[in-house]
């Protein structure tokens, strides 16, 4: 997605050259895991509203954008079509964001000289990956299955 800046300061007026691109597409809320329909601002940034948890969510900056783009190109979050499955979606989420902040740490990870501080971050988020994976396996004992047919 190609981003223009209007001002001289990095990150300030940045806006959507494409914004029709993201217009009406999926992101889940990060309260309640439903599907937001993504709108384009009158500044032409990119935000959702959900009615529901009474939360907007304005997307800034060149960073801030290209992570959603990126997101949204690429499926990374669900979005929860009705609310039985939102728990579920939210946990879901968790860990896909859990995985890639530790393919990002392990990146910055030397193969010679370790970072024993680095080391600990990474195993720390992969203790959590592994509780929230837990918790989503336990909602998934717990919640009823249809029958089949």
């Amino acid at each position: 997605m190609l981003m223009r800046n209007d001002s001289r300061t990095a990150n300030v007026n940045v806006t959507l050259d494409r914004q029709n691109s993201l217009l009406g597409k999926p992101f889940p809320c990060p309260v309640c895991g439903i599907s937001l329909g993504i709108r384009i601002a009158r500044t032409q940034k990119p935000y959702c509203v959900c009615i529901d948890c009474g939360i907007q969510i304005f997307f800034r900056g060149q960073v801030g954008i290209s992570r959603l783009n990126r997101i949204i190109e690429n499926e990374i979050l669900i979005a929860g079509k009705d609310s039985n499955a939102n728990l579920a979606t939210v946990l879901f989420n968790r860990i896909s964001h859990l995985k890639a902040q530790k393919a990002n740490l392990e990146a910055k990870q030397g193969l010679i000289f370790v970072d024993p501080d680095l080391e600990n971050a990474i195993r720390s988020v992969d203790i959590e990956i592994k509780r929230v994976q837990g918790e989503l396996e336990k909602l998934a004992r717990t919640t009823p299955q249809e029958k089949t047919r």
